[in-house]
């Protein structure tokens, strides 16, 4: 879980840095899809499954908040 976590977070990141709210979209459909494929897969029961999506969707959503939040302030024009 906390490799998917990780990786969530940094796909996010990467995507706050440089594309804008539809690619969080889709993103966030994926980690969806893929998290209950993988819950499926490894026969774990449902409120697992959906706790897990649940916390990789969130760490999504506050990882690209933060990848956007820095990418302003990186091109954010400076006083003189």
């Amino acid at each position: 879980m906390l490799l998917a976590i990780v990786g969530v977070a940094g796909l996010a990141l990467a995507i706050g840095f440089t594309l804008r709210a539809p690619a969080l979209i889709v993103a966030t459909l994926v980690v969806i899809v893929g998290s209950v494929a993988v819950g499926s897969f490894l026969h774990l029961s449902v409120p697992n499954t959906i706790r897990s999506t649940f916390y990789l969707v969130v760490v999504t959503q506050i990882a690209y908040l933060v990848g956007l939040a820095i990418a302003v302030l990186r091109h954010r024009p400076r006083r003189q």
